[in-house]
């Protein structure tokens, strides 16, 4: 199943890389099990009103490069990380 960013105005998806680096996009689930911090991601998307699914995802265009750990190559989010940079509805995340 294809993984889409689950911000509004971002067009990233699965397979797809980066414009304005050609880096790979990741994709991360929203931390539905601890909801402190799935209240931080919701409310940093400018989406309150909104819950989401197991099956959505953020993709690693919204976090700081200090929200990644690289083990042995691979990129991963960080537990305690929260996505805070998210294009204005006027741009597109591409």
């Amino acid at each position: 199943m294809p993984r889409y960013c689950a911000v509004r105005v971002c067009r990233n998806r699965g397979g797809t890389a980066s414009r304005q680096d050609s880096k790979r996009i990741s994709f991360y689930p929203f931390p539905l099990q601890d909801k402190s911090r799935l209240q931080k991601w919701v409310s940093n998307m400018k989406r309150e009103q909104w819950t989401p699914s197991r099956h959505q995802y953020l993709c690693s265009e919204h976090f700081t490069a200090d929200c990644f750990d690289i083990r042995w190559g691979i990129r991963y989010l960080k537990n305690t990380a929260i996505p805070t940079i998210f294009p204005s509805s006027e741009d597109v995340c591409i």
